[in-house]
């Protein structure tokens, strides 16, 4: 079988000289094959605020370094890869892999470097509900209480009576006022809203994140299935920042990121009011989203601290309403038994792997009982209706923890 290796943004021809001769604008970013570029450069292209790393030395890895390339497997589709295959045609930029937390792999293409900041896409649903997660620990934030308890603004929106179970698991019944079906903000006015898509000469709708969730309706009664949708992490982080009292980027260069030891302040796209763009913006090195996964491997402890509460990364770990998840417009055989709790994925296999899973081919995998972490940034062609992006790396791993017992 011939599998061709995706051009890099350099052979693609994306912003090089000066002026570029073929430049990447706001309004391409998300979209191939602009994102071999942008994925990389989101600061270039949106304002954004700063996750302090800390002044304290970068924590250090052990390494180990394996060859895994020889490792074969076979994908969703019956196809046979090796692991080199879906490293290089998974349009992958950078990829690390721990096992008992040794750096085992580490390969950066498509011009990434160690220090190169990276989208984390969807993938940023998972650090705004670790944090959450450890708000709960400290019962600073009750899973019962309701949205509109903590945010008046909200109580005549239709997440005014949802917990912040039903928020942290995306069981709420709300929908978009206009159902757009856009597969890369979800809905044209919430992606102005955010930032994501230019606003149209003679718009009149939400301009900021604060001014558009309090328009998304009830469509149904929470709890009963689970919807995904990016406005439950803005929800949630809205919550946060005001029981905290103080913006999301703080509080996770405050309860996160500086306790990590990571090598670089992280980013997050932030909208017109500088709200953070909970569910989509946030960016970070390659190496600090895998110390991010190892430091929940190791239920919270990691560079010589308990940064969470064991007790936090064991309800990320426990998943959510299973039967909510099969009774999704999302159920599949490809996730049977899945759950969604804290904004990640929940596989409830045998290594009880959750996932932190994003837009473009963004994965942070974590398999408590293979004692294994799998970090990897993409800018696969986007949008996909079939998340081969996902598949690619996902039918690898029973081959490659089998290879590592």
């Amino acid at each position: 079988m011939n599998h061709p290796i995706p051009q890099t943004a350099v052979e693609l021809g994306l912003m090089q000289g000066f002026p570029a001769a073929s430049s990447v604008e706001h309004s391409q970013q998300l979209l191939k094959p602009y994102n071999r570029w942008s994925f990389q450069n989101i600061q270039l292209l949106n304002p954004v605020a700063d996750v302090w790393h800390g002044n304290g030395p970068s924590s250090e890895f052990r390494y180990d370094l394996q060859n895994l390339d020889s490792i074969r497997y076979k994908n969703y589709l019956g196809q046979e890869f090796d692991f080199n295959h879906m490293v290089e045609q998974s349009y992958t930029d950078g990829i690390m892999v721990l096992h008992r937390g040794k750096v085992i792999y580490e390969r950066y293409l498509n011009g990434m470097q160690p220090q190169t900041l990276h989208a984390w896409a969807s993938g940023s649903k998972s650090v705004t509900g670790t944090l959450a997660a450890l708000l709960v620990a400290q019962q600073l934030l009750d899973p019962q209480a309701t949205v509109a308890s903590y945010l008046p603004e909200l109580a005549d929106s239709g997440f005014g009576t949802a917990t912040l179970a039903h928020v942290l698991g995306m069981s709420t019944a709300v929908g978009f006022s206009e159902q757009t079906g856009n597969l890369v903000t979800e809905n044209f006015k919430y992606g102005v809203a955010l930032g994501w898509n230019a606003r149209p000469s003679q718009y009149d709708g939400p301009s900021n994140v604060y001014q558009f969730l309090p328009t998304m309706l009830k469509t149904g009664e929470h709890g009963q299935r689970f919807s995904y949708q990016t406005p439950n992490t803005d929800v949630l982080a809205w919550i946060i920042k005001r029981v905290l009292n103080c913006s999301l980027a703080e509080a996770v260069s405050q309860h996160l990121w500086r306790k990590l030891g990571a090598e670089r302040d992280a980013l997050w796209v932030v909208d017109s009011a500088c709200a953070e763009t909970a569910g989509s913006g946030f960016c970070s090195t390659l190496r600090d989203m895998a110390r991010f996964g190892q430091m929940l491997l190791n239920r919270g402890s990691f560079n010589g601290q308990q940064i969470l509460p064991a007790a936090a990364v064991a309800a990320i770990e426990a998943g959510g309403d299973q039967a909510a998840f099969a009774n999704s417009a999302i159920a599949h055989p490809s996730n049977a038994n899945y759950s969604y709790n804290y904004q990640w994925w929940n596989t409830h296999n045998q290594h009880g792997a959750y996932i932190a899973n994003g837009y473009g081919g963004q994965m942070l995998y974590i398999a408590p009982k293979a004692e294994l972490v799998f970090a990897k940034m993409s800018s696969y062609p986007t949008p996909t209706p079939d998340g081969s992006e996902f598949y690619a790396a996902m039918g690898a791993m029973p081959s490659l923890i089998a290879a590592l017992q």
